[in-house]
């Protein structure tokens, strides 16, 4: 007869965890499926908010839909693999103008710089922003989410530089901060009305006009359409000024969104500065994989674009902007 032990066996503590096949095969086919519904509601992102959050990550969503694609054409899956290959197409086709766009040719001269920064209301450090001004050297700066305290810091500082400021509160508890080397005259009835600074200044000899706004985040139905009501007024503005006119500031909006092509896209004066520079993607800093360009510059046809970047702002979860522009007839 054969012995049977029976001493309990002693367990280590540990339990192993195992992913089970079918488990990472129905996660990718959810995966797939709310792909698929992220770019469709996107697409509907003029009629609704909420839609609207969807349509900001084409960058995102190629990248998985590549890879998506790839693993069902590996398992010969050929609905899946349809599914994620247009998913993958829309968003390539979004994306791939910003890449593919030709720049200016190198060597022209720019006339005029700019620069813009969303600080972050919260801070309280602004001697890293007002380095940053003046490494840079801006003829006209724009801050955006300042408040009373950081203004006086920052005026402070660069007064000498920069003795024309105005400040506007474009929404609770934010100000914008703009500053220039010359003077310029406000229009009053777009700050009241529209929560637009709207200057007009001269430059080197030449006459500009330079708007900036910072929307309301639109998470909200009715941010939404105060948003977009204050595009719309920009959009407008910079194809009416007969200056030349740029139009900057933080959106809140991407270059993807249905909303942002209905106001920026194929207007008769309006040029986005980025294009011919890559994507140059401005927020959240702090999660670059994330990242979205919703920090914006419009000119008309009185400047062409000789460069735009992004510089890391420490202290903020926007990276700012440059722009440097080239008249493009003299007064």
């Amino acid at each position: 007869m054969q012995a049977v032990d029976t001493t309990p066996s002693v367990s280590s503590g540990k339990q192993k965890f195992s992913v089970k096949p079918e488990w990472i095969h129905t996660g990718l086919v959810l995966a797939t499926g709310l792909l698929a519904l992220a770019t469709i509601v996107g697409r509907l992102g003029r009629f609704f908010f909420l839609f609207e959050l969807c349509s900001h990550f084409s960058v995102q969503y190629a990248a998985i839909a590549a890879l998506l694609t790839l693993f069902w054409l590996y398992r010969r899956h050929w609905l899946l693999t349809g599914v994620a290959a247009l998913c993958l197409c829309w968003h390539s086709y979004q994306v791939l103008p910003w890449l593919m766009a030709t720049p200016p040719a190198a060597g022209t001269k720019a006339d005029v710089r700019i620069l813009h920064a969303n600080v972050l209301y919260t801070r309280e450090e602004m001697q890293t922003t007002i380095d940053m001004i003046r490494r840079e050297k801006p003829d006209l700066f724009v801050l955006q989410e300042m408040t009373p305290e950081s203004v006086e810091q920052v005026t402070k500082a660069l007064a000498d530089t920069y003795p024309y400021t105005d400040t506007l509160m474009a929404k609770d508890p934010c100000f914008l901060l703009v500053a220039s080397r010359t003077s310029f005259l406000v229009d009053q009835q777009a700050r009241r009305n529209k929560l637009v600074l709207h200057m007009m200044t001269n430059v080197r000899g030449h006459d500009l006009s330079f708007m900036t706004v910072h929307t309301r985040t639109p998470i909200l139905p009715s941010w939404f359409a105060e948003r977009n009501d204050q595009l719309a007024f920009v959009s407008g503005r910079i194809q009416e000024v007969p200056q030349p006119a740029v139009l900057m500031g933080d959106f809140n909006i991407s270059i993807f969104s249905p909303v942002y092509a209905q106001y920026f896209e194929d207007k008769p004066d309006i040029t986005a500065c980025r294009k011919g520079f890559g994507l140059q993607q401005t927020w959240p800093r702090l999660l670059p994989p994330m990242m979205i360009p919703i920090d914006q510059a419009f000119v008309n046809s009185g400047f062409r674009t000789v460069n735009f970047r992004t510089l890391p702002q420490p202290g903020s979860d926007h990276k700012a902007v440059v722009v440097d522009l080239a008249f493009t007839k003299q007064d």
